[in-house]
């Protein structure tokens, strides 16, 4: 049953990241051949991974997540599971106060960071989430906002090494 509690917490489906080993083959496919355009990209050494989003026609947007060594857990989750579906990404507001909420009705929540105002984040495990990682995040930014701090056309050269990501 759904439970209404929780409706309202939830603003929309974000992405699905994609873990992969070069996003720069993987755009072969999600960029060249399926057409999506180049949104959002950049390196999270602190985390030690590349990720870059790519739009599609009505808002569907894949994040492709990149290992930037061999150490960290976007390699160790290649290593046990391959590429593939790495986690969904919900839009959600006041998220401590759903987080909550989730927990008392027995969801497995780790990875909280509400550190930074502008992207605050919690992971639900793949234990309470069938087999899949779910991150819930809070953005005080829209989606151009956010486009225009983290755009594609400032983290090009830094994430693929050239102007047209091609």
């Amino acid at each position: 049953m759904f439970d209404s509690d929780l409706h309202d917490y939830v603003l929309k489906l974000d992405h699905t990241a994609i873990a992969t080993r070069s996003v720069a083959e993987a755009l072969r496919l999600y960029r060249d051949l399926l057409g999506g355009k180049l949104r959002l990209a950049g390196d999270n050494p602190t985390q030690g991974f590349r990720w870059v989003q790519v739009d599609f026609p009505d808002g569907g947007k894949i994040e492709l997540l990149e290992p930037l060594s061999d150490d960290g857990f976007l390699a160790r989750f290649l290593d046990r599971y391959g590429e593939g579906v790495h986690h969904l990404t919900f839009k959600v507001r006041r998220i401590e106060e759903f987080v909550t909420l989730l927990k008392a009705r027995g969801v497995r929540v780790v990875d909280e960071n509400y550190a930074d105002p502008q992207w605050k984040e919690a992971f639900i495990s793949p234990r309470s989430a069938h087999g899949t990682i779910v991150q819930v995040a809070e953005s005080t930014l829209d989606d151009a906002t956010e486009r225009e701090l983290w755009g594609w056309e400032r983290m090009a050269s830094l994430v693929l090494g050239d102007a047209e990501g091609g």
